[in-house]
């Protein structure tokens, strides 16, 4: 069995990365809601009558976006419907907030890259990703967000399926007195305990 070096993978994912957010513009529920308004129109239930539709499902929403052209949706964001729609609006106009984004970044059906949101409309902030960066299915980083920074990425270096280090960051003023985000603790499993 062929497997990918991390050095690789890693390269992998972020070009695929690169793509994927140009492509969508990583902008908030309402700016897509308003590019998407079209398309959604067009076909709510299908994802392959052009790069993006929207699926609305009592409270819940999905958009399917493909950004390959390859008529196969690489990006899933899934929303929480808030309220109904203003009067005299369709369906597809009703607020909604983001709650997570699945992303395939090397196209092949699989999703790679998958994010956790909360908060409200328009000012969701991201508190979780994970990431598959060798693809065989398996999370091999995880990384903690508090308020926009990360305090904790858990890896699995050995790609086994364990989270074997584990890296905390915590907000600091550097010398200039601006503040930073730094390393400020190193885990590392080296007996295979899972500690």
């Amino acid at each position: 069995m062929h497997r990918h070096s991390p050095l690789t993978s890693q390269a992998a994912t972020a070009l695929g990365l690169a793509l994927i957010f140009t492509a969508t513009a990583c902008g908030s529920s309402n700016e897509q809601a308003k590019d998407d308004k079209s398309a959604a129109k067009k076909d709510e239930g299908s994802a392959s009558d052009g790069p993006v539709s929207l699926e609305l499902d009592g409270n819940q929403a999905v958009q399917r976006i493909d950004v390959n052209g390859d008529n196969k949706p690489d990006v899933f964001k899934f929303f929480r419907i808030t309220g109904p729609a203003p009067k005299g609006k369709d369906e597809s106009d009703a607020p909604r907030v983001l709650v997570r984004k699945e992303m395939d970044v090397n196209f092949d059906g699989k999703m790679d890259v998958v994010e956790y949101y909360t908060g409200e409309s328009g000012k969701e902030q991201l508190i979780r990703q994970e990431y598959d960066l060798d693809f065989d299915g398996r999370v091999d980083e995880t990384r903690h967000y508090k308020s926009g920074h990360v305090t904790l990425i858990e890896l699995d270096l050995g790609f086994d399926g364990r989270t074997d280090t584990w890296r905390y960051y915590q907000l600091t003023k550097n010398d200039e007195g601006k503040t930073v985000n730094r390393l400020i603790e190193k885990r590392k499993d080296t007996n295979g305990d899972g500690a």
